[in-house]
């Protein structure tokens, strides 16, 4: 039995008494309701929003500040959000994909500010609970 943690040990707690927390900095604030958020992706010069499995290109977005309304609303207008993908658009013209399906609209109407769809879901199942058997 070990008695001593060693520094190397993925387990080391290390002492914290003679730290400054005075210029310790907080975390980034929670977000407020309707707050938009932009997502970056390293590299990328643009976004496009293409359809699956056609691959024709509906939109094109400098940021995806720009993509997240066109992306909502063409859900809105009919189109299932499993057959739409975001990618991003790197230096070299390659494109990346981002997200696409439901995960997809999930993250344009949360980084849009909008409450996330799927969000209340596994609230409306009933729950079960274990009998015992007496």
């Amino acid at each position: 039995m070990r008695t001593k943690l060693d520094p190397d040990d993925e387990f080391f707690i290390p002492d914290v008494i003679g730290i400054d927390w005075s210029k310790a900095e907080v975390g980034r604030h929670a977000r407020k309701p309707g707050e938009k958020t932009e997502i970056f992706v390293d590299g990328a010069v643009a976004y496009q929003l293409r359809l699956i499995p056609s691959n024709n290109v509906l939109a094109t977005f400098e940021s995806t500040l720009d993509a997240w309304p066109v992306i909502i609303a063409t859900i809105e207008a009919g189109r299932s959000p499993r057959t739409l993908a975001l990618d991003a658009i790197l230096i070299d013209g390659t494109a990346e994909l981002v997200s696409a399906g439901p995960r997809l609209e999930m993250w344009a109407r949360h980084n849009n500010g909008e409450p996330n769809p799927y969000g209340d879901l596994w609230a409306e199942m009933p729950r079960r609970v274990a009998e015992t058997v007496a």
